[in-house]
């Protein structure tokens, strides 16, 4: 269906635009002293050109209806009325249309603005002056000797017009909002500058004042409101001016009465103009100054949130500590049940310190950019379930109630697996977190449209507003008490917004309040559909029967070096070690290892420099080389590579990982 040409509201518009006009124009012509068509004070103008840039083109029906009923009661022939009431709408819409094509701002907050419209009611004035003369030539309303002067007081009273009466219109359609204590201030400037005009044009005290005696309150105005008040107060000045001049009075009256208005309208134009470029600088800096404090708010509030995570990232550090601490006291027990509740409590919180550190590294990655995906082609169902497997065992403990909803075809993602699985992992570690015992956690996913729709949804805390609108920020928690029973650092909610960005995807939040649950919405990218046939998978892990090796551990820090010698060699492995890349290589001459265990940053000389020697030397030229190192970006793995390693394995590495590789 086609939308109606004039509908209700655009009628409305004509209407209120064209009454309004005519208003503006009896106000203008009823100041007329030469010709009853033409005079220096012109609001028209200025109503019409704020006219098309508030509404467009649907003001220009109004605007030309006002300006031929306003001129064909005039005294004019209807078909000179009606050219004069097309020249002022081609006035208003081409003044209209160079403010937009240079990008004016209403606001008027810049230097820039203020000369484009200067520029514009001094262009599009010629248009009005040029056809409107013209008709009233041909129509003998005027002698053809009178039009040149009748042609610049009309331009003249079309440019003023513009200039002071559109800023007013303009700048009140912005609806600025004042404080009380500003709202208290123009009270009385208001009251100072009625006060001001009426002494200095209408003669309340009968004392000849300078009209510069107004300049005072007009820069007022505009340093204190900006453009509004700049624009308000100069038309302000100008109705009492020009009403004072009308009556006799003020020091425009003695020059006449048509050469008075020229003055008053010369004089008003300055002091609008200056008003406004006044208004517009104390904008800007006014501006910078609120950015300028809005930013130092902003690092204020990073530097406490930095204190509070610094704070944090201590409590939760020493949290596992302790127990570890007291668990090693307790190996030297000889009661074997006493000996497996310290490894259980050994391993859990180990896990915890490990998870805490990564979570920490990624963000840090994440931040500077250095994160690589490894994409791979796998199915919706495979990096959920290795999630839920994450924590079953906190979703048991806690009886809580897990739904998994997927849809029963395959949904297949290009992503990087095991990052994937890290999103939904943590979100359904803050949901079993965050949700008492017995409570319900949901996930269910959707497609559309080529997109995934992944939802986490639980019935624990819910969020306030607040907390919903900067969920993601780093170190941004909830309040806790300070037992901080939740425990964790603020970052895992950060890190999944990361993650989902980097795989092109997007997360929000919801939740409708304080202990009404939350919901987390993740949308990726499907996978365009296979081509090729599916990869093979992986080879089943431990196949391999288990015997013993020989093995070279290469370690500078002693404790490690010492813990991770008596682990294998408990495994039943032949072990040797050395705490240097030289001594490494030593103990190579009379001890031939199948498999190295070397960290990197060694003293003297580095892990690196110790692969290459050993690749070089024929008896351990087939060893296997692993790197064992707390470096994991993608250039340490890359320099491993073309060291001869043939893993890289981060920092602490996983007891059972390392027996796979010795099988």
């Amino acid at each position: 269906m086609t939308r109606r040409r004039f509908d209700p509201p655009t009628v409305l518009i004509i209407v209120a635009v064209a009454a309004l006009y005519v208003i503006c124009a009896k106000l203008g012509l009823a100041l007329a002293i030469r010709a009853q068509q033409v005079t220096a004070v012109w609001p028209p103008t200025g109503f019409a050109i704020a006219a098309v840039l508030l509404f467009g083109r649907r003001s220009a029906p109004g605007i030309l209806l006002g300006a031929f009923l306003a001129n064909a009661t005039a005294g004019e022939p209807l078909w000179v009325a009606g050219t004069i009431a097309l020249g002022n709408t081609l006035e208003a819409m081409i003044g209209g249309l160079i403010l937009q094509r240079v990008g004016f701002d209403r606001r008027m907050m810049r230097g820039r603005d203020i000369v484009a419209l200067m520029a514009a009611v001094t262009v599009s004035p010629v248009i009005a002056a040029t056809i409107g003369v013209t008709s009233l030539g041909a129509g003998g309303v005027q002698p053809a000797s009178a039009l040149p002067d009748l042609w610049f007081l009309w331009w003249f009273g079309d440019a003023l017009g513009g200039l002071i009466f559109a800023p007013v219109i303009l700048v009140l359609s912005d609806r600025a909002e004042f404080s009380r204590t500003m709202l208290g201030e123009a009270i009385l400037l208001l009251a100072a500058l009625l006060i001001a005009g009426g002494v200095i044009f209408m003669g309340v005290l009968r004392v000849p004042i300078s009209a510069y005696g107004v300049f005072p309150f007009l820069i007022w105005a505009a340093l204190r409101f900006g453009p509004p008040g700049a624009a308000i107060s100069a038309a302000l000045t100008n109705a009492i001016a020009v009403w004072g001049t009308h009556l006799g009075h003020g020091p425009f009256a003695g020059m006449g009465p048509e050469q008075g208005f020229v003055h008053l309208q010369v004089f008003i134009a300055v002091a609008a103009a200056t008003g406004l470029f006044l208004g517009a600088t104390a904008a800007q800096s006014h501006e910078a100054q609120r950015r300028a404090e809005q930013k130092a708010e902003e690092l204020a509030a990073g530097d406490r949130r930095k204190d509070e995570f610094l704070a944090m990232l201590g409590h939760e550090l020493r949290n596992p500590l302790a127990p570890i601490v007291h668990a090693v006291e307790l190996l030297g027990r000889r009661d074997p049940t006493l000996l497996e509740r310290a490894r259980d409590i050994i391993r859990r919180q180990s896990e915890h310190l490990n998870r805490l550190v990564g979570d920490l590294l990624d963000v840090s990655r994440i931040t500077r950019g250095t994160v690589r995906l490894e994409r791979k082609r796998v199915t919706l169902a495979e990096v959920v379930g290795a999630a839920v497997d994450m924590w079953r065992h906190l979703i048991a403990q806690r009886r809580q109630k897990l739904s998994v909803n997927l849809p029963e075809r395959p949904i297949r993602l290009h992503v990087d697996p095991t990052r994937f699985t890290q999103i939904i992992a943590n979100l359904l570690h803050n949901a079993a977190k965050f949700t008492p015992e017995e409570g319900r956690i949901v996930i269910e996913a959707d497609e559309h449209d080529g997109w995934l729709t992944l939802r986490v949804r639980d019935s624990g805390e819910g969020m306030s507003p607040m907390l919903v609108t900067h969920v993601f920020e780093l170190f941004v928690q909830a309040p806790r008490s300070l037992d901080r029973p939740k425990g964790g650092l603020g970052l895992g909610l950060t890190l999944v917004q990361r993650l989902v960005e980097l795989h092109g995807g997007t997360i929000t939040a919801k939740s409708d309040g304080i202990d009404c649950g939350s919901e987390f919405i993740v949308r990726v990218p499907l996978a365009e559909a296979l081509d090729e046939a599916p990869m093979p998978g992986a080879a089943a892990v431990g196949s391999t029967p288990k015997r013993s090796r020989r093995v070279l551990v290469v370690e500078d820090n002693e404790d490690a070096r010492e813990a991770l010698t008596l682990l294998l060699k408990e495994e039943g492995h032949d072990v040797r070690s050395a705490n240097d890349g030289l001594r490494a290589l030593a103990e190579v001459q009379d001890f031939t290892p199948e498999i190295v265990l070397l960290d990197i940053g060694l003293p003297g000389l580095d892990g690196y420099a110790v692969a290459r020697e050993l690749r070089a030397l024929p008896q351990t030229a087939g060893a296997l080389l692993v790197a064992i190192t707390g470096y994991g970006q993608a250039e340490d793995r890359a320099l491993s590579r073309e060291a001869g390693f043939d893993y890289h394995l981060l920092k602490p590495v996983e007891p059972l990982r390392l027996f796979e590789l010795l099988r």
